[in-house]
C-alpha cells in the first residue's frame, strides 16, 4: 500500500505565517493586515486605471512594432555599409594607384534607396515619430546634410509623412 501525503489544505489566510513584504523588515504583519484603505487609492481610482488598461495595452504593445524603427534601421546599416565601400575604394586607391570607385555605386544607391524609404515612411507611435525627427535632426545636422538639402522632393515627402504620421497616432483628424 502506498501512502501518498498530500499538501496541507488551507482553510484560510490565517494558515499561512506572516512574512514581511519585499524588502521590508519583518514585523509581524503582512502588508494587507491593515484596516485602512491604502493611502491615495480608492474604489474609484482603482477601477478608472483599470478601465485604461485596453488603451494602454495596445498602444505600448505598438511601440515595439512601429514600423518607422526598421526603416531607420536599414538607412543606418545602408549608410554604414557605403561609408565602408568609400572606406575600401580609398584603401584600393591607395594601394595600387588605380580608381576604385565602381565599388562603391551599388551601397550608395542602396542607401539612397534606403534614405528615399525614410523620408516617405509614416510612423504609427509617438516614440515612433519622435526617432524619426532625432534621427534625421541628426542628419541634418551632421556631415551628411546634404541629403536632406540637395535631394529634390525631400521636403514634401517629409511633410507628406509627418502628417500621415500624426494622423497615425491620433493628434490630426
Amino acid at each position: 500500500m502506498t501512502i501518498i501525503h498530500l499538501p496541507p489544505h488551507a482553510e484560510s489566510t490565517d494558515s499561512f505565517p506572516a512574512q514581511a513584504s519585499i524588502g521590508q523588515p519583518g514585523t509581524g504583519s503582512r502588508a494587507g493586515d491593515s484596516s485602512k484603505p491604502a493611502a491615495g487609492l480608492s474604489r474609484r481610482t482603482a477601477l478608472a486605471s483599470l478601465a485604461m488598461l485596453p488603451v494602454a495595452l495596445p498602444a505600448a504593445a505598438a511601440a515595439t512594432v512601429d514600423p518607422i524603427f526598421a526603416a531607420i534601421d536599414a538607412h543606418r546599416q545602408a549608410h554604414a555599409v557605403h561609408l565602408a565601400a568609400i572606406d575600401e575604394a580609398a584603401r584600393l586607391e591607395d594601394l595600387t594607384g588605380e580608381n576604385w570607385g565602381d565599388i562603391t555605386e551599388q551601397p550608395c544607391q542602396d542607401e539612397n534607396d534606403a534614405f528615399d524609404v525614410l523620408l516617405r515612411a509614416t510612423a504609427t507611435t509617438v516614440p515612433g515619430l519622435l526617432a524619426k525627427l532625432t534621427y534625421l535632426r541628426a542628419i541634418a545636422e551632421g556631415k551628411e546634410a546634404w541629403m536632406l538639402d540637395e535631394r529634390e522632393g525631400s521636403a514634401l515627402h517629409l511633410i507628406v509623412s509627418f502628417a500621415e504620421s500624426l494622423q497615425n497616432i491620433g493628434v490630426m483628424a
